[in-house]
């Protein structure tokens, strides 16, 4: 009876958070859990039931550094005892200078860059746009089918996924070009996208007409996947014979998560600018540009600028990931918890008829649904019914993929290796009982 008391009180609350959600949100709006998060530590999560899950959604890839990591926690602490905000282009402060300048110094181009700091992975990815256009004084811009660069309205427009960003929303700035992105599991070759591109600029758009080629290392909402190293050299040499820029969007592969400070590191491609976000404020609003300094310097004066950007609040935090970064060996831990989840995850594409694809840099994995092995068959209804199995042992999960069957791990850098090994078990687990 007790057992049976606890299972209609949480259905109660559940039923009550839903309808204080539906009240009072738009619909397009509503969460994916039907309860509110009332604690987070490191890689857990207790809702409001006090039911404790390990989360390996992280707000999207933001926490990297783990819920209230205490080194994120003690900088901001220190920055609200003397001022909240400050407008950095009235008022400079010397967290968010502090800042830049560790960006310059660890983002890989080999020439002098600057940073410009904003709040969002979308307006990162608008502002590195209009750098691009006004620096080269050029007009299109070229960016990859399943690609996610952002709900305003460029960043949208850059998106290579319809369903559900950009249905009923259109029309986009015609200046914007899509081609495939490769995709070994599905048949897209290097290759076949290289000769695409080569294409495009021979006979359909004047290279001279080309500010910028914008591609993610890894695919985030377009499947969890990754670019090779091949891939983008052959891309880089393209965009130096014609004097175009290429953009890495490190919005996801930012800060750690391929297992490299950053993905242009472990590819080893140099891009002209970088945008930066999620990871970088280790749960507070922020984002970057990060560009070579010509590039950067060409904008006339306030032709960029944020009033929230460079808050320092979330130029403390993002000081404070550094710290993480620099003091607790994170990127060794990255590569422990690399090797359990590739074992564990190959194991089960061994297992199970229903696993496709194991695929992705560092600890960014996506595991490709589908219906067999032989026919390759997306299925987001086994996909959704595995995540929910997850969730039921206390794992959260979300897809990604065209076709919504690609389930993604995005659990923290920090979270401890008995809890991985714990997440890789509970998901093993609800993949039993498909």
């Amino acid at each position: 009876m007790s057992i049976y008391g606890i299972s209609v009180t949480v259905k109660s609350m559940s039923a009550q958070s839903m309808s204080s959600i539906k009240k009072n949100v738009p619909s397009a709006w509503y969460p994916t859990m039907d309860s509110f998060i009332a604690k987070g530590k490191n890689a857990e999560i207790w809702d409001k039931n006090n039911k404790r899950y390990l989360d390996f959604v992280g707000g999207y890839a933001v926490l990297n550094t783990g819920h209230l990591n205490p080194r994120v926690v003690r900088r901001v602490k220190k920055q609200l005892n003397d001022y909240s905000h400050s407008c950095f282009a009235f008022a400079p402060h010397e967290n968010a200078v502090e800042l830049c300048d560790q960006i310059n110094k660890r983002y890989p181009i080999n020439q002098k860059t600057k940073t410009f700091l904003v709040n969002s992975g979308a307006e990162a990815v608008e502002n590195a746009i209009k750098i691009a256009r006004y620096a080269t004084g050029r007009e299109k811009i070229i960016a990859f089918k399943g690609g996610f660069h952002g709900r305003t309205y460029l960043a949208m427009g850059l998106t290579g996924k319809e369903k559900p960003y950009k249905v009923g929303f259109g029309p986009f700035p015609k200046f914007i070009t899509h081609i495939d992105f490769p995709y070994d599991y599905r048949g897209i070759s290097d290759d076949k996208v290289i000769k695409q591109l080569q294409n495009l600029i021979s006979k359909k758009i004047d290279p001279n007409d080309i500010a910028a080629i914008v591609v993610e290392i890894q695919l985030g909402e377009g499947g969890y996947i990754p670019a090779s190293n091949g891939f983008l050299k052959k891309l880089r040499e393209i965009t130096k014979k014609h004097n175009i820029l290429l953009i890495f969007d490190e919005v996801q592969t930012g800060f750690g998560r391929t297992g490299e400070m950053f993905g242009a590191t472990k590819v080893n491609v140099e891009p002209d600018m970088v945008t930066l976000a999620k990871g970088i404020g280790g749960g507070f609003p922020l984002a970057a540009v990060v560009g070579k300094s010509k590039i950067m310097d060409s904008v006339h004066d306030a032709g960029i600028g944020s009033t929230f950007g460079a808050s320092p609040i979330s130029c403390a935090a993002a000081l404070g990931v550094l710290d993480v970064f620099d003091k607790d060996n994170l990127l060794q831990k990255v590569h422990k918890q690399e090797l359990i989840m590739e074992k564990s995850l190959e194991t089960m594409k061994e297992n199970f008829e229903f696993i496709g694809d194991v695929r992705g840099y560092g600890i960014m994995k996506g595991v490709e649904i589908v219906e067999n092995k032989e026919n390759k068959t997306a299925s987001k209804e086994l996909a959704t019914k595995i995540i929910s199995n997850s969730k039921k042992n206390g794992l959260l999960l979300v897809n990604c993929g065209k076709e919504g069957n690609v389930i993604r791990f995005m659990g923290p850098l920090t979270a401890p290796l008995n809890q991985v090994r714990e997440a890789m078990e509970m998901f093993n687990n609800a993949l039993e009982k498909i």
